[in-house]
């Protein structure tokens, strides 16, 4: 990769044609591989005239996708297709809408993806905005590797002639090859432009890829407005903005007009982050309620699926101006009313905010200062404003580091979050010395509604659910080296709330979405930052190890943890907590084992703690005994997350990780009988390696290649490695498909895992 390998993203209010003239004056003058254009009624007669010459004389091959149903130009009008360029048609239970521009050389692309009009060219601000991925120099982008994997799938999903089936996966496999070998953002690359990455609904609705709300704000063209749809009323159910404004699109002069005349343009506010739904599906239900799903077993019933392409954007700033402010020539009228969530009647009224102006004499002099609210079950349940108003009280404390404020006391959670929110966290341990608070069993004051109203309970799931999405996604993301003294508290506090939740009724009997949940809270607990010199204090690790037993308790009512009838989620939960649910004290969490509200709410009675830590205790840990296991060899190292992580660096990494896996995989009694995940890391500049081993299947990873093995018994990795490596079976992406079942049966997260093998 070159000293000037750069990635871009930038936004273009009109149809991308000078793309073509930019690459056209590329000072090293490189050739064009690849033009590829879809759209739904792309404009032949313009494009032949004034694009495809151009492109044709840098060497690419033009092709052309369009919608069946949408093919306006007669005959006489398109004089080359089929000759001076691949002309095709896509057709599905719907329009085929993707508006697309690749360009493909040997060492930079662009790629524009926009809203669904006409494409090119002549339509100047019609129908931005256009997001552009450029990259230069070999540099990659995390888009250009999802859109080959749109490219690839693409034909199963459409109907398209067996040639244009080919021609897409033959550039997916070009734009895999050129582009998406090399690291995302190395050290010699430069990053410029939002975040973005692609959203498509072949497999799943756009609406499933927004995340769960609430958010601040939620702004909408104007014209999609009045009169409301269904689609915005989806788009708000999904989001549950506190405010819904209309807006106007305003260009990159600042011009406003009527928003796009095809695409969608949906923007939210989270805080003071805005993000961005762009490009081709409309404010329709045929383009955001529903997948196209596959085209060779579709029936051609049920409801229009359009098939869509768009970005997900973080941006610095809306493209959608408030309408009022849209025009100063403009009518003034009213602004539009502000739109809340539909969402249940509060259950009691919103609390105010606390002045606790006497700070007990045992807090930290560094504890942060009160929440904004004081908080409890009934208002966070019952009001969607305080909840909200709760989640950012909390984003804040998880953002505080070890240098901003020490790891907090129950005496400093109480000041800082207040009685209820401390007894809900802390259960037994934070009872009221003196004041003559608290019942005895650490439920304290506000027991919070035995029974959740019917009103309320679609929107309390949504919020907890969402809630804890955000706290799992923390460990993918953030800085592993941060310490953040305030996760144990927070992260104790919202499981507590799940569980209270649960207990009251908020999912059917039928409804098993809170297991998902609950697993996204158990990773958050297992994960919870320590001090750099020790552990937490004694009480407060025995808390964390009862409400964990308490967790793995749940999801072991619906499937087996162990064995060949094991269930995925509860096996995954066992492996993760068994350690912590040997060491807990039942009574520890004796707040937590609630009575059901409701007829089939889940929840974890103490007797079933109790002889979950027999069970634990009575078996040996397939953890500790891996770890000495692999001391013996030799090979320590620290398990997180399923994967192995050798300590130190390695002359051999392929050999060294061929060894722990087989050493963790031959442990007696099948202690191990799941996949084994390691990695080492390379002496010096030496490449690190990757194995994941499940018997006959291994899949290695060695700097940017992948590899997939059979290794059929009696022989070991081990073995098979120690002169070399046996023949493959499989390479790049077959090969990252084959991982795949390996990481769903270790209960790996495949997103997680990515940013691992990034550091």
């Amino acid at each position: 990769m070159t000293a000037t390998a750069k990635a871009t993203v930038h936004t273009v209010f009109s149809p991308p044609v000078s793309l073509l003239e930019e690459w056209r004056e590329r000072p090293d003058k490189a050739p064009l591989r690849e033009l590829l254009v879809l759209g739904r009624a792309p404009d032949l007669p313009s494009l032949e005239t004034a694009v495809f010459p151009a492109a044709r004389a840098l060497g690419a091959r033009v092709a052309v996708l369009g919608d069946a149903g949408h093919a306006p130009h007669a005959e006489t009008g398109a004089r080359q297709a089929g000759h001076g360029y691949h002309h095709g048609t896509a057709s599905c239970r719907g329009a085929f809408r993707p508006e697309l521009v690749l360009l493909l050389g040997d060492d930079a692309c662009r790629v524009a993806i926009g809203p669904g009009g006409p494409a090119w060219p002549d339509r100047e601000g019609a129908d931005g905005p256009w997001t552009v991925v450029a990259t230069d120099g070999g540099a990659s982008h995390p888009l250009l590797a999802d859109l080959a994997d749109w490219l690839e799938a693409l034909p199963d999903a459409v109907a398209v002639t067996p040639w244009w089936a080919s021609h897409l996966r033959h550039v997916a496999d070009l734009l895999i090859e050129l582009h998406c070998q090399a690291p995302a953002f190395g050290d010699e690359e430069t990053k410029e432009g939002a975040d973005v990455r692609l959203a498509h609904n072949l497999r799943r609705p756009l609406i499933g890829l927004l995340p769960l709300g609430p958010v601040d704000e939620l702004r909408l063209p104007a014209a999609s407005m009045d009169p409301p749809g269904e689609a915005p009323k989806l788009l708000r159910d999904r989001l549950m903005p506190v405010t819904t404004t209309p807006g106007v699109l305003r260009d990159a002069s600042g011009r406003a007009g009527t928003g796009p005349s095809h695409g969608t343009l949906v923007e939210w506010r989270e805080g003071d982050v805005w993000h961005r739904l762009a490009g081709s599906p409309g404010l329709t239900s045929a383009s955001l309620a529903h997948a196209v799903g596959d085209a060779a077993q579709g029936t051609g019933e049920g409801p229009a699926r359009n098939c869509e392409l768009a970005v997900l954007a973080t941006v610095t700033a809306p493209a959608l101006g408030l309408a009022e402010l849209a025009s100063e020539s403009a009518e003034e009228e009213p602004p539009a009313p502000a739109r809340t969530p539909s969402a249940p009647a509060p259950l009691a009224a919103p609390a105010p905010p606390v002045v606790r102006d006497r700070p007990p004499v045992d807090r930290s002099a560094d504890a942060p200062p009160p929440l904004s609210g004081e908080y409890g079950t009934r208002t966070l349940f019952g009001d969607p404003a305080t909840a909200r108003r709760f989640e950012q009280d909390i984003a804040r404390l998880r953002e505080l580091d070890a240098e901003e404020t020490a790891f907090p006391t129950v005496a400093d959670c109480r000041w800082t979050l207040g009685p209820e929110l401390t007894r809900l966290a802390f259960g037994p341990l934070a009872a009221d010395e003196g004041s003559g608070e608290g019942d005895g069993d650490g439920r304290g004051g506000e027991a919070g509604p035995a029974v959740l109203p019917d009103e309320a309970r679609e929107q309390t799931r949504a919020w907890i659910g969402g809630l804890a999405h955000r706290l799992a996604a923390e460990k993918g993301t953030g800085d592993h080296a941060r310490v953040r003294p305030w996760s144990p508290p927070t992260s104790l506090l919202v499981t507590a709330l799940h569980l209270h939740l649960l207990a009251a009724g908020a999912w059917d009997e039928d409804d098993y979405g809170w297991r998902t949940v609950t697993a996204d809270l158990l990773g958050v607990l297992h994960a919870v930052d320590r001090p750099a010199d020790g552990d937490l204090p004694e009480d407060q690790e025995e808390r964390l190890d009862a409400v964990i037993a308490v967790c793995v308790s749940l999801l072991g009512l619906h499937g087996e943890f162990e064995g060949p009838e094991a269930d995925p989620v509860a096996a995954a939960a066992w492996r993760l907590g068994r350690t912590a649910v040997a060491r807990a004290l039942p009574e520890r969490a004796a707040d937590l084992c609630l009575p059901a509200g409701r007829r089939g709410a889940p929840v974890a009675a103490g007797t079933d703690v109790e002889a979950l830590g027999e069970r634990a205790r009575s078996v040996p840990d397939p953890v500790a005994e891996a770890h000495r296991a692999l001391a013996a060899a030799h090979l320590p190292g620290t398990y997180e997350d399923g994967v192995w992580h050798l300590a130190g660096e390695f002359s051999n990494p392929q050999g060294a990780c061929a060894k722990a896996v087989t050493v963790v995989a031959g442990l007696p009694g099948d202690l191990w009988p799941g996949p084994v995940l390691a990695r080492a890391r390379g002496r010096g500049a030496g490449v690190p390696c990757f194995m994941a081993w499940h018997r006959p299947l291994l899949v290695r990873q060695r700097g940017r290649q992948w590899t997939a093995f059979r290794i059929l018994a009696p022989a070991t990795p081990l073995a098979a490695f120690q002169s070399g490596a046996p023949r493959p079976t499989a390479q790049d992406e077959q090969a990252r498909r084959d991982l795949g079942p390996l990481l769903a049966e270790a209960g790996v997260d495949p997103l997680h895992l990515f940013f691992l093998l990034r550091d």
